[in-house]
């Protein structure tokens, strides 16, 4: 199956897996294969497949799309063709991994067999080595009379107990590597470290699944140079292990007929290379690969062995490592959105999944505006610690009542605040939602002030305002910096009626109104021309529910 494997400066190499469909390539996050590298159009590229074959297209980027060095506008690819997107991004096509077949499901679960084998033979090892040295040290503690009698020491095959020592040696040493508490990338870096000593390699390196990108990404290498170069014979066998999830020998160069001919074989004098999958049960988390160029130092299937236990324990620490990178992440997503969701919403959106991206959507809500009347004189009474002071305890009170409805808290501005019902989640009522919340507010100032007032402080009035309808809510902002608000004409309208509201007074537009008839108490106040609106807007007083 063919791959991509992309080199853009100051990112790490990646490997994209060519699936039977049209891929993009570019800098929009709608894009299959998200770029960075200047000079990348948004969408500059795609590969789709015509008559059996994979062509390349460009797709009217500015700085061209080029392969084997001339520029193209369709072009079918083979094998190490080398692509460039403008003159900075630098792709290499491979199609040297078959596709996989029914022999291949049948290798794939042999091999599978063939790990439990393994492990199961290292247990039946360390009982026959612990049984030996048991008989051993019962022979020396016999009493002198007992010498009379033929002790017949245990027959001990040498070679057998050093290999086992080694692997349990090496096993040993790679989980206590890869259970400390360093991070993911350092314990990576140790252990193929480990590998590289244990197995007598001289390089190496690690591949690990970006599962978002579907890619390949190298994440540590060791005295590789030109190995982890798009076209080397290394990307190619670590590419083939963590796709296929079966491990690649090549004994020797010389006899070995699927690798060792290749003229990039030959030319980079590997003697000896092999590569396992990191495997968790049915899936592969990436490969790791090793290879040698000393002269007569060939890897052998027991090398190869003691390479898969190894990496079934590496496999199993990254994916623990990972989870525990994804809860953090998720724990860092829920603090975020606690600052203007309740606790019911965020959950919702969590267990969603789904990436936080900038961009919005077409919702029907309600919008609700709260401003302090007067704050510019309470300004210039109090000290500026005393009136933050009391701002904060507003701020809190008021936000605990909008989440308690089911609303969003859109920001403060300055001593107001903006609340959305009805989005990004919706109760079906949102309307209604925004008016209870409203007449709880006042009721909560009304309380807030009793307790200032005894304590010499300036009581709060609240004026609020509410209107109903479509808007575009979504992130807005910068990929960098971003919140979650809605903009549109009835948000606009929503401020203008905080506006004109009295003090402890909940005045509503038509949208809004509408959607009340019958459920509050309240009645029409006029038609009013606001700022910056072309249109009249007719307001209600909402007096209480019913």
């Amino acid at each position: 199956m063919p791959l991509l494997i992309i080199e853009q400066q100051g990112i790490s190499t990646q490997t994209v897996l060519i699936e039977d469909k049209e891929i993009v390539l570019g800098r929009s996050n709608d894009c299959d294969v998200i770029l960075f590298t200047e000079e990348i159009s948004r969408h500059h590229a795609k590969i789709f497949i015509k008559d059996g074959a994979y062509i390349i297209a460009d797709l009217k980027s500015l700085n061209g799309t080029y392969v084997n060095r001339q520029r193209i506008v369709e072009h079918k690819l083979k094998h190490l063709d080398e692509i460039w997107l403008g003159s900075k991004c630098r792709i290499v096509f491979r199609d040297d991994i078959p596709k996989k077949d029914s022999k291949t499901f049948q290798d794939k679960d042999r091999h599978e067999s063939k790990y439990i084998d393994q492990m199961e033979h290292v247990r039946e090892e360390i009982e026959e080595v612990k049984n030996t040295l048991f008989k051993i040290s019962k022979e020396e503690a016999e009493p002198t009379l007992q010498k009379t009698k033929e002790v017949v020491t245990p027959s001990i095959d040498i070679k057998k107990l050093t290999r086992t020592y080694r692997r349990l040696d090496a096993l040993y040493k790679a989980t206590q590597i890869m259970g400390s508490a360093h991070h993911l990338d350092s314990k990576l870096e140790q252990v193929l470290d480990l590998v590289i000593e244990v197995l007598g390699a001289e390089r190496g390196f690690i591949l690990l699944k970006d599962e978002n990108k579907n890619t390949l990404v190298t994440k540590v290498a060791r005295a590789m140079g030109s190995g982890l170069e798009a076209n080397s014979p290394s990307m190619g066998i670590a590419g083939k292990s963590a796709i296929d999830g079966e491990p690649v020998l090549m004994i020797d160069r010389y006899a070995d007929v699927e690798f060792g001919n290749r003229e990039s074989v030959i030319a980079r004098k590997i003697t000896s290379a092999m590569c396992v999958p990191l495997r968790i049960e049915d899936r592969i988390l990436g490969s790791i690969y090793i290879d040698t160029i000393k002269k007569k130092a060939f890897f052998d299937e027991g090398d190869l062995d003691l390479f898969c236990s190894m990496a079934n324990q590496i496999a199993l620490a990254i994916e623990n490592a990972q989870l525990n990178m994804k809860m953090l992440e998720e724990e860092r997503k829920r603090d975020n959105f606690r600052r203007f969701l309740p606790d019911i919403v965020v959950e919702q959106i969590i267990s969603k999944g789904s990436a936080i991206q900038l961009g919005g959507e077409k919702k029907k809500v309600a919008t609700m505006f709260c401003d302090i009347r007067g704050s510019s004189q309470m300004a210039e009474r109090l000290s500026p610690q005393e009136l933050l002071f009391l701002l904060n305890e507003h701020f809190t009170a008021m936000t605990e009542i909008v989440f308690a409805w089911n609303g969003t808290l859109d920001k403060y501005i300055g001593d107001e605040i903006m609340a959305i019902f009805g989005a990004p989640i919706s109760t079906g009522d949102d309307t209604y939602s925004a008016v209870c919340a409203s007449l709880d507010i006042l009721k909560r100032n009304e309380e807030l002030n009793v307790l200032r007032v005894s304590e010499g402080k300036p009581a709060f009035q609240l004026g609020i305002g509410i209107e109903t309808g479509e808007v575009v809510a979504g992130f807005i902002g910068s990929p960098k910096r971003m919140e979650y608000t809605v903009v549109g004409d009835r948000v606009n309208s929503a401020k203008r009626l905080c506006d004109m509201a009295n003090p402890g007074a909940i005045v509503v537009g038509s949208g809004a109104w509408a959607e009340l008839k019958g459920r509050v108490r309240g009645s029409p106040i006029g038609t009013f021309k606001v700022k910056n609106k072309e249109q009249f807007i007719v307001a209600y007083e909402v007096k209480g529910l019913i």
